[in-house]
């Protein structure tokens, strides 16, 4: 009696379990099973369906990492196609700025059989204060001189420094040192084009020895007048950003603004050989300085 009463539970478990056996055996063993099957399904389908949906989440649960892998799969190859077609982009648009570079230099000695140029590249740029140079890849292992111009397709750079057997450096014109006769596109009118402390701090440099009554005006474009040996007549050295008069010395004066910018400068071109305009010899018309550089 004692251990029935700490064990209430245990005789109706035995009684339950005893049934659920013997029944379903004699049912079986009449050959009426629809009763069982009915019974069977009645207990385990809830079963199989929760065992379903925790299979169903699991597999929605690892799905998704499989997605995760395939879209970072599909992510990576795009960016190495995005990143393949950017380069590819980037070399077709450097060959067209070589292509157009070298075709402003070949129209350039189309028209002046007489230069003689070697094409250089920037290997690096100087700075100290507001002064500026530039040097070069190319020396006199390769037939440069001290005082050759150096320009590019836009306008002149300035002249050759100094020279090492493979390395050159390029004094721009807009340093102190620099000096060339110029003169304006629209009317012929000369000057000399030179560094300025003043313009230099600006970038530009100065168009003086001007007639008091010059014809000079803002947007007026100067060349170079090929007075000297310094430079061939004709290349571009800038445009007049700003026209000056001085009332004490009764002196006009220009302000020029480069036509090409240092910083952005890559490839030159250093003419080696041509023409020098004698100082008798006239100066050529308006139509001959707009046709060249």
């Amino acid at each position: 009696m004692k251990n029935n009463r700490k064990h209430p539970v245990l005789i109706p478990l035995l009684i339950v379990a005893l049934v659920c056996t013997v029944v379903p055996t004699l049912l079986i063993a009449t050959g009426n099973t629809e009763p069982v099957r009915v019974v069977t399904e009645a207990i385990t389908t809830p079963v199989r369906n929760l065992f379903y949906a925790i299979g169903q989440s699991c597999n929605q649960f690892f799905s998704r990492f499989t997605e995760y892998d395939k879209l970072k799969e599909e992510n990576d190859r795009l960016r190495q196609q995005i990143i393949s077609m950017e380069q590819t982009l980037s070399e077709a648009e450097q060959v067209l700025e070589e292509n157009a570079y070298l075709k402003q230099f070949l129209e350039l000695k189309e028209n002046h059989a007489d230069y003689r140029f070697l094409k250089c590249e920037v290997v690096s740029a100087y700075q100290s204060g507001y002064s500026f140079s530039l040097t070069l890849n190319a020396g006199s292992g390769e037939g440069i001189a001290v005082g050759y111009p150096v320009i590019t397709e836009a306008g002149v750079i300035g002249k050759i420094a100094s020279v090492t057997a493979n390395s050159a450096t390029v004094t721009p014109i807009t340093e102190l040192t620099f000096s060339t006769g110029a003169y304006v596109e629209r009317n012929n009118t000369e000057g000399l084009a030179e560094g300025n402390y003043a313009c230099r701090l600006e970038g530009d440099l100065l168009f003086s020895y001007l007639d008091a009554d010059a014809d000079v005006r803002e947007g007026d474009r100067i060349r170079t007048s090929g007075r000297g040996d310094s430079f061939p007549r004709g290349l571009l050295l800038g445009v007049i950003r700003e026209v000056r008069w001085d009332a004490a010395t009764m002196t006009r004066t220009a302000v020029i603004t480069p036509s090409v910018r240092l910083s952005e400068v890559r490839d030159v071109m250093i003419l080696t050989e041509f023409a020098v305009l004698s100082e008798e010899e006239p100066g050529t018309n308006e139509t001959e300085g707009e046709s060249q550089t």
